[in-house]
């Protein structure tokens, strides 16, 4: 398993390079690991956006917020669209 998200890590800092990376997190497991993967290749390089649409449960987007940041101390924009 180790040598699959190594070549993935490897494969996503040859496409991106110098550049910026930009990643839609929604709090479930699929963005989860798309993010983990790419901030392991890339690191600072990468910001990801939570978008609060409204129909979350209560506290989720917070939990997600403050939850993630924590164990990952990824770069998070929280968008709140809830109007």
């Amino acid at each position: 398993m180790t040598n699959l998200i190594e070549e993935q890590v490897e494969r996503i800092r040859a496409q991106v390079g110098a550049g910026r990376v930009i990643c839609g997190l929604s709090g479930g497991v699929d963005s989860a690991v798309a993010a983990a993967l790419v901030q392991r290749a890339v690191g600072e390089q990468l910001t990801c956006v939570f978008v609060d649409h409204g129909l979350l449960r209560k506290g989720e987007a917070e939990q997600v917020e403050r939850d993630y940041v924590a164990a990952t101390g990824i770069n998070l924009v929280v968008v709140d669209a809830k109007e």
